[in-house]
């Protein structure tokens, strides 16, 4: 029983401890000190007193480039996490704390040598091959896309873990959740820093895996029937990449991503599914409507540290895979084509065409059903559903404009960088208010703001940063993707003129979720007291201070990040020169146009909430078969019924689930995913072996499977 309580127990509370103390330890060192290395970072790019000059005239800078242009350098970043997590299972119950420093330093030592890469990334890239392996072999290279996806996981997880080291001191089980974290993180820089699509969907699968623990590390009845959901979903979108893998090596024979489209154009209809099949795919990663079913599901139970990198890293990674294929595979060979009315432009524009529309659906489904939420992580899971959409939709204009389409590209590249920073702040904000009163429910909430000062001011940050106002990241970027948009309908169909209206009612819905959250938790007047919260300071503020700081930055300083990370890998694809010169380079934010539609949907997200209170709008419930659930899900669900009655007449599992009472958000009725999955867990239990007790483990057989299969055949 003490060996249990141990790990709880190891580290003293914070009560009592002098506030400096509490401050200064190595994970808040740790925090200035990624805050100096980025700071220096964008010291030497903008040339600060001559710094950038200094280095490239110095010794330093042949140092750098030794160290950037080695492609040990990758294999380094993507071990660092697995020997971290090693040496963390060494520690783990017996030295809690040097258990939680380890994990720390590691993903700290990880933020150091992505910045390495920078040279590199900017010189096209270095790749480290695996060869003969599986036949094609693996790869890995880091371009400027590559680059700022593995910078900004970097920055967010290092933070994440900082923060994750206070808050899972009252959680159970946590040198696993640790090992596993470790575990997930190299499997997310993997799938980053795939040169090929092989390489990616490797590491894409084993991302599904590792996190799948994640999900159910409570290791309670919701837990698990998420977990459920996540594995099985996880499953079925590997299985759709697997497919397009196998069509595009059986038609084209190479998987890297290089473009493609020349042979892609002369295959018919199979070009579309190709790229239907890894829009899914990855689409159920990020969460894409109508394949967004696990998101929902799996925030809620998953420790928060774990929610805000799903939110804000690991659904980025699906996003960052449809963005990837579609401008390698799906874009013309820069140099090959000079006119956006080129007959190659046909495919990608036809698949963005659809991309937008299927983005504004996932925008309008995600941010309705946020406001119909209590549950705080549950409605800022949502709320990543509907900001998923804001990305799909500007890869679609990137694709539907083609030659013209970098204002889509730029938007949804910018939009991923300030997804993760809001969104991980808001489930760390989250995590703290349940934290320290041990509720999620917002309606129970109120008047937190005298006892959390520090964390009603960064969610304040986090909410205008989604909200896409002035001054603050979030209104950069939906800035950038609103003029897509308009650059839509303007050259393309007048239909993108009903997407623009409806992309603005759904940043309205944003503006009045974020109204409502911060209303209802922190200043709305309740007879509830906190006698038991002391207001008291750790690394959750260190970690959640520093997201809100970077979230101004971005904002106040947006010219940055558009010039050393997204104009060079514009330059990298086949977009019209002169296009980028006159209107991405040269792009005003802050125009009397832009902050006349953002009072515009700013006043309408008030007039929403107000209404919205008074007429019970945020109480709504759809009838049943208009569920997402009924209408994807039911089909497969009655098949497998059907399928069971014969099998077993009336003894027919199914049927015992359909008639099982389970609490589903307060319903005793079991909804059809719930059927769906738990059908497919009995039937595991029933015929699986003793040795095969768990669903991770048949999952990462039958890839296993899958994979021989294809090596035996020669298929790779």
């Amino acid at each position: 029983m003490m060996n249990q309580n141990h790990e709880n127990l190891a580290i003293p509370p914070l009560k009592g401890q002098p506030l400096l103390d509490r401050l200064t330890n190595q994970s808040s060192i740790l925090v200035v000190f990624m805050l100096l290395c980025l700071v220096m970072f964008g010291g030497v790019l903008e040339n600060w007193f001559g710094m950038g000059d200094a280095i490239r005239n110095s010794a330093i800078h042949d140092i750098l480039m030794t160290i950037s242009n080695s492609g040990w350098l990758l294999l380094f970043i993507l071990v660092v996490p697995v020997i971290g997590g090693i040496i963390e299972l060494h520690y783990g119950q017996r030295h809690c704390h040097q258990r939680d420093q380890v994990v720390i330093f590691m993903t700290f030592l990880t933020i150091l040598g992505v910045l390495f890469l920078y040279p590199m990334a900017l010189n096209n890239g270095t790749v480290f091959e695996v060869p003969g392996l599986l036949g094609l072999g693996l790869g890995f290279k880091v371009d400027m896309l590559g680059f700022t996806a593995l910078l900004i996981t970097a920055v967010i997880w290092f933070l994440v873990m900082v923060y994750a080291h206070e808050y899972m001191k009252k959680e159970k089980r946590c040198t696993r959740f640790f090992f596993f974290m470790a575990l997930t993180y190299s499997a997310v820089l993997g799938t980053i820093m795939a040169a090929d699509l092989l390489t990616m969907f490797l590491f894409f699968e084993v991302l599904t895996v590792t996190s799948y623990m994640l999900v159910i590390h409570g290791q309670k009845d919701e837990s698990f029937s998420a977990g459920y959901n996540f594995i099985i979903m996880g499953l079925v979108g590997g299985f759709m990449i697997l497919v397009a893998l196998l069509l595009l090596v059986f038609n084209i024979g190479d998987l890297r991503f290089q473009s493609a489209l020349s042979s892609l154009s002369t295959m018919g209809s199979l070009q579309y599914w190709i790229m239907g099949l890894l829009v899914i795919g990855f689409g159920i990663k990020a969460g894409m409507a109508p394949v967004h079913v696990w998101l929902p599901r799996a925030h809620p139970v998953a420790p928060t540290p774990a929610s805000a990198l799903l939110s804000g890293i690991m659904i980025k990674v699906g996003a960052f895979g449809i963005l990837r294929v579609a401008t390698s595979y799906y874009f013309p060979n820069k140099g090959d084509i000079n006119d956006r009315f080129d007959p190659l432009w046909q495919t990608p524009e036809t698949i963005g065409s659809a991309l937008i529309w299927l983005g504004i659906i996932t925008m309008a489904i995600g941010v309705f059903l946020a406001l119909q939420q209590s549950n705080i992580k549950r409605m800022l899971a949502y709320h990543s559903v509907s900001q998923m959409g804001y990305i799909v939709t500007g890869i679609g204009v990137a694709l539907y404009l083609g030659y013209w389409g970098a204002m889509g590209f730029s938007g949804a590249l910018y939009h991923i960088i300030n997804h993760a920073l809001f969104k991980s702040l808001l489930f760390m904000v989250a995590g703290v208010v349940y934290f320290h009163t041990r509720e999620h429910d917002m309606y129970k909430l109120g008047s937190l703001w005298k006892q959390l000062p520090l964390t009603t001011v960064v969610c304040l940050i986090a909410s205008l940063g989604i909200s896409g106002i002035p001054l603050f990241n979030g209104f950069i970027s939906k800035s950038i993707l609103h003029h897509g948009l308009v650059e839509a309908f303007t050259y393309g169909h007048a239909s993108f003129r009903v997407a623009e209206l409806i992309f603005l009612v759904v940043s309205a819905g944003t503006v009045c979720s974020f109204i409502k959250m911060f209303y209802y938790v922190f200043l709305r007047k309740t007879d509830r007291n906190y006698k038991e919260l002391v207001r008291e300071y750790s690394t959750l503020d260190i970690a959640m201070a520093a997201i809100g700081i970077l979230i101004i930055m971005i904002g106040l300083a947006p010219r940055f990040i558009m010039t050393h990370m997204i104009l060079p890998q514009l330059d990298a694809v086949t977009y019209d020169p002169y296009f980028i010169t006159n209107y991405i380079a040269n792009l005003s934010y802050f125009t009397w146009s832009e902050l006349r539609t953002t009072v515009i949907v700013v006043a309408l997200g008030f007039g929403i909430f107000f209404f919205g209170t008074r007429l019970h709008w945020f109480h709504l419930r759809l009838p049943a078969w208009m569920s997402v659930e009924y209408l994807f899900f039911y089909p497969v669900f009655k098949i497998m019924q059907k399928a069971c009655r014969l099998m077993y007449g009336d003894k027919c599992p199914i049927d015992q689930v359909s008639l099982s009472k389970l609490s589903i958000d307060g319903k005793n009725k079991a909804s059809f995913t719930e059927r769906f999955v738990i059908t497919i867990g009995m039937f595991n239990r029933r015929y699986e072996s003793s040795i095969i007790k768990s669903d991770a483990l048949i999952y990462t057989l039958f890839i296993t499977l899958i994979l021989l299969f294809m090596f035996i055949f020669g298929v790779v």
